[in-house]
């Protein structure tokens, strides 16, 4: 069984036990294989668009003895599955508005799925968003930090219930605000920083534009460090 990171670990736990996993954009097909040798699924899907990461995932997927329980296959997002294949669909380690596309593009291939865990590199927010606006409910959000980085992680399920999300809660989660978590802290701290520096930068030119871009950095910097507490 591969080991793995402290992010993947977070996503694969985030899963309730699957009759079928497909992972798109499954890099060397670690989560893959992990889910079914841990009993998470019991069979799998491994999705990849590029040559090389589609021949590591076969090579990982070899070496453990899966060839039966897990069908790589090579092709864009959720396009190479079937309807009603999977019921559980992962895609983690890509901007939020790739996820996004890819949801988006595969519409009609997540009718029979019940779960899905979302990782996002950046843009959580545009992501959430795309989420609460397309028949999907947030059910769980986690944060995890993992070489150097903070990640945040994102599971939906179909459902009718209406949720409203602020700003701050898109950006970073309703309920990463309710658990207080540290992490949460240094990823708002992080981004005062960088709006800081944006700030300084605008400082410098004079145009109406740029006051009305100076204004509006600086009422959300000021929604940031309210969530701070």
């Amino acid at each position: 069984m591969e080991l793995l990171s402290s992010r993947l670990g977070v996503v694969l736990s985030m899963f309730a036990p699957c009759e079928c996993l497909a992972d798109i954009g499954s890099d060397h097909g670690y989560l893959i294989t992990t889910a079914v040798q841990a009993g998470r699924a019991r069979r799998g899907i491994a999705v990849e668009i590029n040559q090389l990461p589609f021949e590591q995932t076969q090579r990982t997927v070899e070496q453990q003895g899966l060839a039966t329980a897990v069908d790589v296959r090579l092709g864009d997002g959720l396009k190479p599955l079937q309807r009603d294949e999977a019921d559980a669909v992962c895609i983690a380690g890509m901007g939020g508005g790739t996820i996004k596309g890819i949801l988006s593009n595969g519409r009609d291939r997540l009718e029979s799925v019940a779960q899905l865990v979302l990782q996002p590199n950046v843009d959580a927010g545009e992501l959430r968003a795309y989420l609460l606006q397309n028949g999907l409910v947030i059910v769980d959000e986690q944060l995890v930090a993992d070489g150097g980085f903070i990640y945040q992680i994102i599971k939906a399920q179909p459902g009718s219930e209406l949720q409203e999300y602020n700003r701050l809660e898109l950006e970073y989660g309703r309920l990463n605000f309710k658990r207080h978590s540290d992490l949460l802290k240094q990823i708002i701290a992080r981004d005062l920083k960088h709006w800081e520096g944006i700030l300084l930068e605008l400082t410098k030119a004079r145009t109406e534009h740029v006051a009305v871009k100076r204004q509006q950095i600086e009422l959300w910097m000021q929604d940031l460090k309210t969530g701070i507490w």
